[in-house]
C-alpha cells in the first residue's frame, strides 16, 4: 500500500509539473461585473465582512473562458456585530444548501510573481476555489436550507462568540483556530511568533486534535477512560461506540471546514476504529497510504498543498524513521525518563523526515523546535479539553465557563512566554533557503540508506561494531542537514523583483553577499513583508550587506522604511545604507536618514567616482556629483555601473533631464544589462543614450495596469531598434540574470 501511494504521488507530481492545470489569469479581458447563480456550501465572517462560498456556480450575466461551473467566494457588504448573541446578518443571509443569485465584481487571485512569494492563486486552487466576487449583493435566494450544515455553521458562530467574550483578541484567535478551524482571527504577530518557534501546528486542527477528540469519545462511550471493568448496562459496545465516534468526527470536520489534515486524520481514525471493531491489527503506515490515495483521487492538486505534504510527512517520520531510531538508540528505562526520551525520539523523527520539505515551504528551520514541542505538546491535550469545555459551557452561560477559559489563558500565556524566550536564544531561527529537487532526492536517499542499515543490522545481515554503525549514521545524517540546501553561488546574480510600480533589484555575489538597489512601490502596500523578505529567505539570506537608495521617491524607498520599522525577528537587517550625496535633501530624504540612524544602521554617502567592491563585483558611481544641486529628485538619482568579469550592468534609478545627459557622457560603451530608468517612461532613455550604451538586455520594472502607461512604446521601440532584449516585470514577473563572469543566462519567473 505504501509503495502504491508513493508511486501515485510521484506520477501526479510529475504530470502536474509537465502539464500544469490551467489557472485563471487577470489579463484585462474579464468582465468587471457579473451575475452568478450557485449553491451555498460555506459561509463565514472575516474582518467585519460576510462571505459566502458558492459551489456549482454558473454565469447568468458575463462570462470568463474555462469550465461551465465554478466554486466562488462571494464577499458581501461589511456587516458589523452589534453585541447580539448571533450577528443578525449571519442569520439573514442565505442558508447552507440554498441556491443564491449574486452580483459583483470579479477578482482573480494573484499567483506568485516572485521567488518566495505566497501563491494565493495556488492556495485557493488547492481548495477548489476559482475566483472571488467582491462588492457583491444577494439578488435572490431559493430552495431549502440543509439543516445539518446550517446548524453546524450557526454552532460554529456561537462558539466563536463565546471565545471572543472570554478571551482577549490573541487568545481568542488561537482558540478559534485550534478548535473551530477559523484562522481569520489570528493576528500576524501571533502567527509569526508561533512559526518562529516551530509550534505553528498548534494554530490549526491537526491529527493530534482529531486523535484526542475521536479516541477520547470512543473510549468514553465504552467506559474505558476509567480504570476497572466497564459496566455493560451503562456503556456501549465497540460497534455503536465506533459509529457514534466516527459520525461525530465527520460532523466536526464539516463544521471546521474539512481541511486536508483533518480529512487525513478522520480517514485514519475511521480505519483504526473499523480495525478494532473487526478485531484486526491496525497498521498506521497502511492507513496513511490509503488516506493519501483517497485524498489524491479526490483532489490531485493536494500534492502541492503544504498542509497535505507536512501532515503526511509527520506521520511517515514516526512510521518509518522511529523504528530505525529504536534499533540504534533503544530505551530500556520504563519510567518518566524513558517516556521523555521516547517523546524526544518521536519529535526528532518528525523533524528529520520533514526537514527538506519544511524548507521548501518556509525556507527556515526553528533550531529548538524539537525541545519546545517536547515541553509544550503534553499540555496540548489539557488545552484542548479545557478549550472544548469553555465552548460547550459558554453556549449555556458565560459565567460557569470562565474558570475553564482561565486555564486556557494560562496555558496560552505559557506558550507565548516560551516562544518569546525562544526568540532571544542564539541561532534560534536558521534561514536555509529553498532546496532544489536534486538536493531533496539526495537527502531522502541518505535517510533510506540509514534506515536500511538499521534493519540489516537488526536482522544480523551486517555485523560491524554497533557504535561505529550508530554514530556513523548520525554523522551521515548531520552532514545531510548541513549540506541541504547546498550553497553554490554564481559570481553575480541580478534579480529585478516584481513589486508593482516601483523598483527593487537584488544583486548576489559569489560568496552569498547581498546588495539591494532601491526597495519601494507606489501602488502596492507592505512589499517588504510579503515580497522582499520572503524572497530573501527563499535565497537563504539572513541580512542585506548593502542597500542603495537611488533617490527619495516613495516608489524607491517605501520598502526600506518598512524593513527598518518591522520588529527585529520579523525583518531582515540592513548593515549599510548608501545614499546619494546631493544638495536636495528634502523631508523624505531626511526622514529616511533619521530612521536609519535610529536603528543603528551604518550610512554611507556616494557621489561620482566613488567605488566599492563586494567579492568580485565592482560598483562605480557615475552620478550625482558631490553636493549636486537640482530641483527634482529624479535628476539626482544614483547611477551605478556594475562589473564582474566580462559582465557590465548599468543601474539608472529614475535619472532624467540634466542628470541623464551627464550620465550619458560618463557611461561606457556596450553593456550586458541595462536597468531602464523611470520604469521605461517615454521621457527617459533617449536615443542618444541608447546608441551609446547599446545594452544586450534591458530590464524594466512597471506595475500592471499602471496609470502612466509604463513602459512607453517609444522607449521600447528605441531599445529594440538597438537589438536589446527587453523584459518587463508586469509581463514576466521577477526577472533574473546569472553570470559566471563570461556567459549570461536570463530567466523569467512567469513562464
Amino acid at each position: 500500500m505504501c509503495l502504491i501511494a508513493l508511486c501515485l504521488c510521484a506520477v501526479i507530481f510529475l504530470m502536474l509539473k509537465i502539464r500544469p492545470p490551467s489557472v485563471l489569469k487577470d489579463d484585462g479581458s474579464f468582465p468587471k461585473e457579473a451575475v452568478l447563480k450557485g449553491t451555498v456550501c460555506d459561509k463565514y465572517l472575516k474582518n467585519g465582512s460576510f462571505f459566502l462560498v458558492l459551489s456549482k456556480a454558473r454565469f447568468v450575466k458575463g462570462s470568463i473562458p474555462g469550465k461551465k461551473e465554478y466554486k466562488v467566494i462571494v464577499k458581501l457588504a461589511d456587516r458589523k456585530e452589534e453585541g447580539s448573541e448571533i450577528c443578525p446578518a449571519f442569520l439573514r443571509y442565505p442558508g447552507a444548501g440554498q441556491e443564491c443569485l449574486v452580483s459583483g465584481r470579479i477578482y482573480i487571485f494573484e499567483g506568485s510573481r516572485n521567488p518566495g512569494q505566497f501563491d494565493m492563486a495556488g492556495h485557493e486552487r488547492y481548495k477548489g476555489v476559482d475566483f472571488e466576487l467582491t462588492r457583491s449583493e444577494v439578488l435572490k435566494v431559493s430552495g431549502r436550507t440543509d439543516p445539518v450544515r446550517e446548524g453546524l455553521f450557526r454552532l460554529k458562530h456561537r462558539l466563536s462568540l463565546v471565545y471572543d467574550s472570554l478571551a482577549d483578541e490573541d487568545d481568542a484567535g488561537i482558540l478559534k483556530a485550534m478548535i473551530l478551524g477559523d484562522r481569520n482571527g489570528l493576528t500576524d504577530e501571533m502567527k509569526d511568533l508561533y512559526q518562529r518557534a516551530g509550534i505553528s501546528h498548534v494554530l490549526c486542527i491537526s491529527g493530534l486534535h482529531i486523535s484526542l477528540l475521536g479516541c477520547g469519545m470512543y473510549l468514553f462511550l465504552q467506559g474505558r477512560l476509567k480504570r476497572g471493568r466497564p459496566s455493560e448496562k451503562v456503556f456501549l459496545t465497540r460497534l455503536p461506540a465506533g459509529i457514534i465516534s466516527m459520525a461525530f468526527l465527520i460532523l466536526y470536520g464539516i463544521m471546521t471546514g474539512m481541511g486536508v489534515s483533518v480529512k487525513r486524520a478522520i480517514i485514519m481514525f475511521i480505519l483504526m476504529t473499523i480495525a478494532e471493531i473487526c478485531g484486526r491489527t491496525y497498521d498506521s503506515l497502511s492507513a496513511l497510504s490509503l488516506s493519501s490515495l483517497i485524498l489524491l483521487l479526490m483532489n490531485p492538486l493536494s500534492i502541492f498543498d503544504p498542509a497535505f505534504v507536512l501532515s503526511f510527512t509527520a506521520v511517515l517520520g514516526i512510521g518509518l524513521i522511529k523504528p530505525a531510531a529504536d534499533i540504534f538508540f533503544p530505551v530500556s528505562d520504563e519510567g518518566p525518563l524513558g517516556k521523555l526520551l521516547e517523546m524526544l525520539k518521536v519529535s526528532l523523527c518528525v523533524n528529520i523526515f520533514s526537514y527538506p520539505l519544511t524548507l521548501v515551504f518556509f525556507y527556515r528551520i526553528p533550531l529548538y523546535s524539537v525541545f519546545l514541542n517536547l515541553c509544550l505538546i503534553p499540555l496540548m491535550g489539557v488545552l484542548l479539553v479545557f478549550a472544548v469545555l469553555t465552548g460547550i459551557t459558554g453556549l449555556i452561560s458565560l459565567y460557569p465557563a470562565r474558570p475553564f477559559a482561565a486555564v486556557c489563558r494560562m496555558i496560552l500565556g505559557l506558550y507565548e512566554g516560551v516562544c518569546r524566550i525562544n526568540d532571544k536564544l542564539p541561532f534560534s531561527l536558521q534561514v536555509k533557503g529553498c532546496p532544489k529537487i536534486p538536493e531533496i532526492i539526495a537527502y531522502y536517499l541518505i535517510l533510506t540508506l540509514i534506515v536500511l542499515l538499521a534493519y540489516m543490522h537488526k536482522n544480523g545481515r551486517i555485523r560491524p561494531a554497533a557504535a561505529f554503525l550508530k554514530w556513523g549514521s548520525v554523522c551521515l545524517l548531520a552532514g545531510a542537514f548541513i549540506l541541504i540546501p547546498l550553497k553554490n553561488y554564481p559570481k553575480i546574480e541580478v534579480i529585478m523583483l516584481d513589486i508593482g510600480q516601483g523598483d527593487c533589484i537584488y544583486i548576489g555575489t559569489g560568496t552569498g553577499k547581498t546588495v539591494l538597489i532601491d526597495c519601494g512601490s507606489s501602488d502596492e502596500d507592505r512589499i517588504g513583508k510579503y515580497k522582499v523578505i520572503p524572497f530573501l529567505r527563499y535565497k537563504g539570506k539572513k541580512e542585506i550587506d548593502a542597500a542603495v537608495m537611488t533617490h527619495a521617491d516613495k516608489d524607491h524607498i517605501s520598502g526600506f522604511e518598512e524593513l527598518l520599522s518591522l520588529p527585529e525577528m520579523e525583518s531582515v537587517p540592513i548593515r549599510t545604507l548608501i545614499m546619494p550625496d546631493t544638495a536636495l535633501k528634502d523631508e523624505a530624504y531626511r526622514e529616511l536618514e533619521d530612521l536609519v540612524r535610529s536603528k543603528g544602521v551604518n550610512i554611507k554617502y556616494i557621489s561620482t567616482g566613488n567605488t566599492f567592491r563586494i567579492d568580485d563585483v565592482m560598483f562605480t558611481c557615475l552620478h550625482p556629483d558631490r553636493g549636486y544641486v537640482c530641483e527634482d529628485r529624479n535628476e539626482y538619482s544614483t547611477v551605478l555601473s556594475v562589473s564582474c568579469g566580462s559582465f557590465r550592468g548599468l543601474f539608472t534609478g529614475d535619472v532624467e533631464g540634466r542628470g541623464e545627459e551627464i550620465m550619458t557622457k560618463r557611461a561606457g560603451r556596450g553593456y550586458t544589462l541595462l536597468k531602464c530608468a523611470h520604469h521605461g517612461s517615454d521621457n527617459s532613455t533617449p536615443e542618444a543614450f541608447v546608441d551609446r550604451v547599446r545594452p544586450e538586455v534591458t530590464f524594466i520594472s512597471a506595475g500592471r495596469e499602471n496609470k502612466y502607461g509604463h513602459p512607453g512604446p517609444e522607449t521600447v521601440r528605441r531599445l529594440k531598434a538597438a537589438h536589446s532584449l527587453v523584459f518587463v516585470t508586469k509581463d514576466s514577473g521577477a526577472l533574473s540574470l546569472v553570470s559566471d563572469g563570461r556567459e549570461v543566462r536570463i530567466s523569467k519567473w512567469l513562464k
